[in-house]
């Protein structure tokens, strides 16, 4: 439960029980991730109740009980579900933008023995695991739908030279995407086992991030000059600015890692407008991409087990979100 900014506590309370069109998961392995250290680090976001909050978001299970109306979902089904589902009614949805539904509904809860899953959720978003998959892979569908939807929203064309900042699992999925459509991946973090994963994800080259002239001139020679599309998997304004700089005449720049609320950008206007740079953004997931996602870990063509450390109890969680590092599955019992 937090309670508020770095105070995440283990806490015994009553077994949740589905209300109507609800259903109730035996948590078989939840994640750990970035935004968990995130949320605990600011102690609120919008995905979160007002704290008291129950915490995590990232899971997969057996369906332990099932509320009034429920069709489609049976106990004893193992499921992933995800951590939000759109109305399907309000304008964005019926724009056909889902992840911004004005009345998206949340899931929290998923770092816990049990996990109540609301009906909506139910409804749009718990998804039937393909025989076999390990609880642990298919807990990643929703970073990894998330990934894809900010790929989703990438206009590139085979041959692109493509730039991706980060190499965490955002910049990892979003390379993958783009390779498979043809695209020359150039991918660059500060860290080296991530620059190894890129290569793995379908990376063409793998970079030092561009801190200084030295690293900047290697990667703007690895691009040919700039990138057709860039794309900043890292939330810092620095990066951010690195990879507009990056971008080639007639560009595109997306932002796609999640800044903090105080972070401004200073971007030079006379160059967005004269080298007609597009500058967007992806937030979130969509039930499609959480279904692609899904598939896609099941295919098993992409090294994402790479991506998991060691499992821990549920009484560890505080300690590994505020020591950083890979993302780690959780045992809840």
């Amino acid at each position: 439960m937090l309670h508020g900014p770095g105070d995440l506590r283990l806490e015994e309370v009553p077994a949740p029980r589905p209300g109507p069109g609800e259903v109730v998961l035996r948590v078989d392995r939840a994640l750990t991730c970035a935004t968990d250290a995130k949320m605990l680090r600011r102690g609120s976001h919008p995905a979160l109740p007002p704290p008291p909050a129950p915490f995590g978001h990232e899971a997969a299970g057996t369906v332990a009980a099932v509320g009034a109306g429920v069709r489609g979902v049976r106990e004893g089904d193992a499921v992933v579900v995800a951590n939000s589902a759109p109305c399907d009614r309000c304008r964005p949805c019926r724009r056909g933008r889902p992840g911004l539904c004005a009345r998206l509904t949340y899931l929290s809860g998923a770092h816990a023995e049990m996990l109540r899953v609301p009906a909506p959720i139910v409804r749009r978003n718990t998804v039937p695991l393909p025989p076999g998959l390990d609880p642990a892979l298919a807990a990643m569908t929703e970073p990894v739908a998330c990934a894809l939807r900010g790929a989703e929203r990438l206009h590139t064309r085979p041959d692109d030279r493509v730039l991706v900042l980060g190499a965490g699992i955002q910049g990892l999925v979003i390379t993958a995407a783009l390779a498979r459509r043809g695209c020359r991946v150039v991918a660059c973090d500060p860290h080296p086992e991530r620059r190894e994963l890129a290569r793995a994800f379908g990376a063409d080259a793998a970079l030092d991030a561009p801190r200084d002239p030295a690293r900047l001139a290697a990667v703007r020679e690895a691009l040919g000059g700039g990138a057709d599309v860039s794309v900043a998997a890292h939330a810092g304004a620095a990066t951010i600015r690195q990879a507009f700089d990056l971008t080639a005449r007639g560009g595109e720049m997306a932002v796609h890692g999640g800044p903090d609320p105080g972070v401004r950008l200073d971007l030079p206007a006379a160059r967005l407008h004269y080298d007609e740079i597009t500058v967007q953004a992806s937030y979130h997931h969509t039930p499609a991409t959480v279904r692609g996602a899904l598939a896609l870990i099941a295919e098993g063509s992409l090294p994402l087990a790479r991506l998991l450390g060691p499992e821990i109890d549920l009484e560890e969680v505080p300690e590994v979100l505020r020591a950083g590092g890979p993302k780690r599955p959780v045992r809840p019992v």
